[in-house]
């Protein structure tokens, strides 16, 4: 993209024909130029943006200038309603850049590790599904992944293009994504861009730069560990793992391409069962591409500040061993994420992990507490920052699987939530119901809020079958007997073997029963309290 002579701009790979941005907000471009041109003909030039309507109005301008590396920012004037396509010019002395069909519209970053890069075409129910779609209003962008930054760069000129989704192109796309993309779109009139950052199982210290982690002990406590890991191996050792970690990839890869070739609907756990487990862990060292930073610095970072509506986040597998660590580099990953989009409010809805265990686990016995309490510290941050919506999808795991098949509960809770919050609906049910407060009696009685009329276990469940679990002041939980009070509000609690109830919990484990619903399908979120209160008492 260059001009007649002299400068040429490079924009960001975002920037491309047919991208969505976000209405009712400042449009930001940013790029560089070439560094042929950096210094003398950067010096004072000042780089312009003006978008134009179909007809060649003008509907939003904006002026910005040179760094000293030849880096630009452009903030250009915000557009106040949703429409399209406009062309983008972006012009520097003699260069000028031009983007077509563009459209002003809802813009969400989904981010995150596999489950929310999981594609359409693999997820549950995908061959009755993405033969049917229509053409939509939704618009998908995927980040290349990269984890250093020289890595980045070189994949600078094979970045993705903005697809827009129908029929033909859909399988590709984050099931997710997509699910809350098309609920959001039958509620709003507006193109919906989707930005896909995700990186396969890569954990949370991946995703904020390494000064984030170290503003708290719980992420020096992670950046620790991972230096004492990478030092457990000479670099010969780690060359030589590296290598052969690689050619076991390409096996795997070269194998679950011709599986699907021949099922391009096949689910992950359906490659396990066909393909072979995916090869995993890959040997640890200072050259690994997950380190803390990699992908904030060169896929995060790659994108910003590019103005959002939002971000969905699915992200937390990779830090069962980090559960009680987890809470902590959550809300510093927010808080930088914030800064680096210039939205210090910026809406933050992520994902609660649903129930799993490995089989080896299962059958062994072991329950090492480690997931139900990631999930306990993913409640208090949606609890604790403004502005930040959890997600509950508790009921969507299966039996030794990571990545399961049904992303269109999740999508569609995660679109729940923000017609709700974000956009303002009136009337949507999105807060699954949540514990307010537990008392005791002769059995216990749990009282229950959220966006629901009544509470329903279907039937009245075993203690073995219901998820609820009590215990007596030397905290050893036996299972309850669970049914619902005339209220649709109050579940009661029968555990012959307490006497005097002093903690419960439901679904505190990392597998198991989750019967607790709403009436209209919201799952009850898991929780582990203190019981002190007596019936009949404040």
């Amino acid at each position: 993209m260059t001009g007649q002579r002299g400068m040429t701009i490079k924009l960001n790979g975002i920037f491309k024909d047919n991208m969505v941005f976000q209405w009712g907000a400042e449009l930001r471009v940013f790029g560089c130029c070439d560094e042929a041109s950096v210094g003398t003909e950067t010096n004072g030039t000042v780089i312009r943006c003006e978008v134009t309507d179909e007809e060649g109005n003008v509907v939003s301008v904006g002026e910005g200038s040179f760094e000293e590396d030849g880096s630009f920012l452009i903030f250009s004037s915000s557009i106040d309603e949703p429409g399209g396509p406009f062309k983008i010019r972006i012009s520097a002395a003699d260069a000028v850049v031009e983007m077509n069909n563009t459209w002003a519209g809802e813009v969400w970053l989904a981010a995150g590790q596999t489950n929310m890069l999981y594609p359409l075409n693999r997820s549950e129910f995908a061959k009755f599904i993405v033969t049917k779609i229509q053409d939509t209003e939704i618009f998908y962008y995927e980040v290349p992944q990269a984890g250093f930054l020289d890595e980045a760069q070189a994949k600078a000129e094979e970045e993705s293009q903005w697809v827009k989704i129908d029929a033909e192109t859909a399988g590709n796309m984050s099931a997710i994504g997509y699910y809350f993309a098309r609920e959001v779109e039958s509620r709003i009139d507006s193109k919906i861009g989707i930005i896909c950052c995700c990186y396969s199982s890569s954990p949370i210290d991946c995703w904020q730069s390494v000064d984030s982690l170290l503003s708290t002990r719980e992420g020096k406590t992670i950046l620790k560990e991972f230096e004492r890991n990478s030092e457990e191996l000479t670099e010969e050792e780690y060359e030589e793992r590296s290598r052969e970690y690689e050619h076991k990839m390409e096996v795997y890869n070269e194998a679950l391409e011709a599986a699907l070739k021949e099922n391009p609907f096949l689910t992950y756990k359906e490659a396990d069962r066909d393909v072979g487990e995916f090869p995993w862990p890959p040997p640890i060292g200072p050259k690994a591409v997950r380190h803390p930073g990699s992908f904030f610095e060169s896929m995060v970072l790659r994108i910003a500040p590019y103005t959002l509506r939002g971000v969905l986040f699915y992200q937390g597998e990779s830090d069962w061993e980090h559960a009680n660590e987890y809470g902590a580099v959550l809300t510093t990953l927010i808080a930088e994420w914030r800064e680096v989009f210039f939205d210090q409010e910026m809406p933050f809805l992520f994902c609660q992990l649903p129930m799993y265990i490995s089989k080896e686990k299962k059958y062994m016995g072991y329950e090492d507490m480690c997931w139900p309490t990631l999930r306990e510290q993913q409640q208090i941050v949606a609890i604790d920052v403004p502005n930040v919506y959890m997600a509950v999808i508790i009921d969507c795991g299966e039996f030794d699987n990571l990545h399961p098949s049904d992303k269109k509960t999740v999508g569609d809770r995660l679109a729940l939530l923000a017609e709700k919050f974000v956009y303002g609906f009136d009337n949507v049910n999105a807060v699954s119901p949540y514990i307010i407060d537990a008392r005791r009696g002769e059995g216990v009685e749990i009282t229950f809020g959220g966006d629901y009329a009544l509470l329903n276990l279907d039937v009245v469940y075993t203690s073995e079958e219901s998820g609820f679990q009590v215990a007596g002041e030397d905290e050893v939980f036996f299972p309850a007997e669970a049914s619902i009070d005339f209220d649709g509000r109050t579940v009661l609690l029968n555990c012959p073997h307490v006497v005097y109830p002093s903690k419960v919990r439901y679904a505190y484990v990392s597998y198991g029963p989750t019967p607790l619903h709403a009436q209209n399908g919201l799952t009850a979120a898991p929780f582990s309290v203190t019981i002190d209160k007596d019936l009949g008492g404040a």
